[in-house]
């Protein structure tokens, strides 16, 4: 179906404007600031992460998925799920302040951390909001909206903060309760429509938390999968050394949007498609999702093996020059992370949650115990490598839990092929990048990934081939 496809490219192409934004926010604030005060604001947002993992709860992501099956749930279970992510915050504000304090850290960075936690609380409140938009596809307010936050979060920060962390700080639930009130506005009329004509009753409190434990679960483990590197770093390493490493993680974050933008769109297809008995009728569909994001990966990560490290101290500063050397490392992760994350929307689409929550949980204590053992030995790099190696682990268990779909969607066809073909074009691109980068400058040489970039586009990325029939369960 063609309308998926340009529902993701609206996603990718919004969410690419919003990363661009951010990363040009986080470099501005990287250069005024000292190495160790973004070491703090760095520990800021990772604890901040407690309160995301809380006052998310999977709540969209039950909503998506049962409101795409009825619609007209959605108003009541909106309902329900509003009070829920107040009650939450409150929950996470209480366990940040007494974390924070018993690990002994400055009052400063409980202060920043606290206010800080609004800003998941009013994000959230604009996920509920759009999640109605992805499940009737009509998503072009989403990317507009998440770009415009950012955009007057960094004109805040611009124009107010300079360079103070507070006010920096304080600048994000400004900018999210504008950006809020918007589209509030704007989906105000569709919510009472759904209210008029809706079923069921709102689910009371206790029984909605219950339901969304096995998504809680999956999204507190995702968040902290991202945010342990951070935090011990920052823990067994110190401010200076956590500076470093978010530079490098900073960069890769800003590319996460690309498998989300998928996801957004994917799960309420795949949910309505089981709940309908036809989850192969989207076969097409899920293949070349996954061929699309690996194509993607690999790209990445070639790129940051020839080129990517040379503009860490062109953006940031000749103070940030240690960060290079963790660039091509780090960039393994995408290969394993883009199609993990395809994997685990098919899991919760399928009612297979507890096992998206299993593989989050080992790769979780994989991380764990990695980054323990490889930050001793081998400093801020064993970081990277714990990280690494864990998210192989991720990808691997993902793939385990949905061993029977993959091999009831065999054979592959030409996914196969275009990978091949793909990843040779991107391997040459590299070689004749890294060539010409001894005979000119990288900014020019890099072209030449733009151009196979948009072949590749042009090719191998069918959009006849997003369509949803043809196929019905074995």
């Amino acid at each position: 179906m063609r309308n998926l496809l340009r529902n993701i490219e609206q996603l990718i192409a919004g969410n690419f404007a919003r990363s661009t934004v951010m990363t040009l926010l986080t470099l501005y604030i990287i250069r005024e600031t000292s190495v160790s005060n973004f070491g703090v604001y760095s520990t800021v947002l990772a604890f901040s992460s407690i309160t995301t993992a809380f006052v998310n709860f999977g709540l969209d992501t039950y909503l998506i998925r049962e409101a795409s099956r009825n619609l007209k749930t959605f108003f009541p279970l909106l309902k329900g799920i509003t009070k829920a992510r107040f009650l939450l915050f409150v929950l996470s504000e209480v366990i940040l302040y007494l974390t924070l304090t018993l690990l002994e850290y400055p009052k400063a960075v409980v202060v920043l951390t606290l206010i800080f936690a609004f800003d998941p609380l009013l994000s959230f409140f604009l996920d509920s909001l759009y999640s109605l938009r992805y499940i009737e596809e009509r998503t072009r307010i989403v990317p507009l909206a998440e770009f415009g936050r950012r955009a007057l979060l960094f004109g805040l920060v611009l124009l107010v903060a300079n360079g103070d962390l507070m006010e920096i700080v304080l600048s994000y639930p400004v900018a999210d309760t504008v950006v809020l009130a918007a589209v509030l506005g704007v989906c105000a009329g569709r919510l009472r429509e759904l209210k008029a004509v809706s079923e069921g009753e709102e689910p009371g409190l206790w029984n909605l938390l219950r339901k969304n434990l096995p998504f809680s679960l999956q999204t507190l483990t995702g968040l902290f999968f991202w945010n342990v590197d951070v935090m011990m770093v920052s823990k067994l390493l110190g401010a200076m050394e956590t500076g470093f490493y978010n530079v490098g993680a900073t960069i890769f974050k800003a590319i996460y949007f690309l498998p989300q933008s998928f996801g957004s769109v994917l799960l309420p297809k795949l949910s309505k498609a089981y709940h309908d008995g036809n989850l192969w009728g989207v076969r097409n569909l899920l293949l070349e999702s996954a061929k699309t994001l690996l194509l993607i990966a690999i790209g990445i990560v070639v790129y940051s093996q020839t080129s990517l490290p040379y503009y860490i101290p062109l953006l940031f500063g000749d103070k940030y020059s240690p960060a290079m050397k963790l660039i091509g490392p780090m960039s393994l992760i995408v290969l394993f992370y883009f199609p993990a994350f395809l994997g685990q929307n098919l899991l919760v689409a399928i009612n297979r949650e507890k096992k998206a929550v299993n593989s989050l949980v080992i790769a979780n204590a994989t991380n764990f115990v990695l980054n323990l053992v490889f930050i001793k030995m081998y400093g801020i790099l064993g970081a990277v490598y714990g990280t690494v190696l864990s998210q192989a682990v991720f990808f691997i268990t993902t793939a385990y839990y949905l061993r029977d779909v993959i091999s009831w969607m065999s054979p592959l066809g030409d996914i196969w092929k275009d990978l091949t073909i793909g990843s040779a074009a991107w391997v040459a691109t590299g070689l004749v990048v890294s060539w010409l980068n001894g005979v000119t400058r990288p900014y020019l040489a890099d072209n030449l990934y733009l151009l196979t970039l948009f072949l590749l586009y042009r090719e191998l990325i069918k959009g006849e081939r997003f369509n949803l029939h043809g196929y019905s369960i074995p």
